[in-house]
């Protein structure tokens, strides 16, 4: 057997077991029909992620025909994000190194070569993984994927009231193409013209639900569009007053506090968005400057900080370092991570969306020069005392 074909078998076990999982999207895999994703633990990749039936975390290592001593290694590595970690293969070369996988608190999934039939055994309760967070943020967050879009940091900085403007689009039809959602704009002569980027806003926030070029209203934001319409907000152009009365430089939290905490509530349904805000709060400290939070998600939060900080398009050029080991290159010169991997947004546009929330002080200021101009070491995040997480 080979890998592909043990990592086939182990699957279709797990899913009998009621285990819902991942595997790594690896080459080797193309042909396999099951979700893939690439999860990063510890500078590791495992074949098989996921909850087993009982909602505990678990990663497995496969091999096939070869390379037995080396899963323990990358077993053990991931250890360090989940609760339980296994290697899996063929029973007769599984069981040449059981022994020391079972003494290094790893479980076995074996695959028997005659028939295929599969055994578990389970690995020691591993109490105090160090990136569970994440792993954990990471599991949820692909539970109710429905998109590939998870950036906030690619918001643009527009006032965030625009972005909740899509959900007026939806009270005569329950689904429209990007294309009718656009014309729509058009017709009512929404004065942000970024019609675009703010139907992709809403999809990320968790408003709109997306597939193919097809949206629909989400069960938030049906949520947040009855809440508007209870508080006499029940058109576009009632909501554009709302805009027109805010000031320039000021923001939602400070002008509509009441709004403002209730759009923190929609925003904190997205995992990424939550955890975030959890980060920041962990400082334990009012000032928290932009360096402090980059370190913490590249040491402690691998994939926050893949699917948050850095730019789609250099995704895999960023995990390749994590996985040869070389992830504090990141940290020997900040404006070249920010520039060559980041979105500059995330100081930018990202940072006012917290300002606007409440989810950071007023009295914040927002960068705007260019990347190489960003002193990480004097750009401080103040947190607000009006977080509702």
């Amino acid at each position: 057997m080979n890998e592909a074909e043990v990592v086939s078998i182990i699957c279709k076990h797990l899913q009998e077991e009621n285990w819902q999982l991942w595997i790594d999207d690896h080459p080797i895999h193309k042909d396999l029909d099951y979700q893939k994703h690439c999860l990063l633990i510890g500078g590791a990749r495992p074949d098989i992620f996921g909850l087993n039936n009982v909602k505990q975390v678990f990663a497995v290592e496969v091999k096939g025909v070869k390379d037995y001593k080396k899963a323990i290694g990358q077993a053990l590595i991931y250890k360090s994000g989940v609760n339980l970690s296994y290697i899996g293969g063929v029973r007769n070369l599984l069981d040449k190194v059981s022994n020391i996988a079972i003494s290094s608190g790893l479980g076995l999934i074996s695959v028997d070569e005659s028939d295929s039939k599969v055994e578990i055994l389970n690995p020691l309760y591993h109490i105090s993984p160090i990136f569970l967070d994440d792993i954990r943020n990471e599991l949820m967050v692909l539970q109710n994927q429905k998109k590939k879009n998870r950036s906030f940091s690619s918001f643009g900085r527009t006032h965030i009231i625009n972005y909740f403007a899509p959900i007026f689009l939806f009270q005569e039809k329950s689904t429209k193409t990007k294309e009718e959602l656009i014309h729509n704009f058009e017709k009512v002569n929404w004065v942000n013209k970024a019609y675009s980027e703010l139907i992709s806003g809403a999809n990320t926030i968790g408003l709109l639900d997306s597939n193919e070029n097809k949206y629909t209203l989400s069960k938030i934001g049906q949520f947040c569009l009855d809440h508007f319409t209870a508080i006499n907000i029940d058109s576009l152009s009632q909501l554009q007053e709302i805009l027109n009365k805010s000031k320039r430089n000021k923001s939602v939290y400070s002008e509509f506090p009441s709004l403002a905490k209730f759009l923190q509530l929609i925003y904190f349904q997205n995992p990424d968005f939550k955890q975030f805000v959890s980060i920041l709060q962990s400082f334990k400290n009012t000032e928290i400057t932009s360096k402090m939070i980059i370190d913490k998600l590249i040491l402690d939060y691998p994939n926050l900080f893949l699917n948050f900080f850095v730019k789609p398009s250099i995704k895999d050029q960023v995990i390749s370092m994590f996985l040869s080991g070389n992830k504090e290159q990141l940290k020997e010169d900040y404006n070249k991570t920010i520039s060559d991997f980041g979105h500059y947004n995330f100081f930018f546009a990202f940072k006012r969306h917290l300002v606007h929330l409440g989810i950071l002080s007023q009295e914040n200021t927002t960068f705007y020069k260019k990347s190489n101009d960003l002193d990480v070491d004097n750009d401080f995040w103040i947190l607000g005392d009006d977080i509702l997480i």
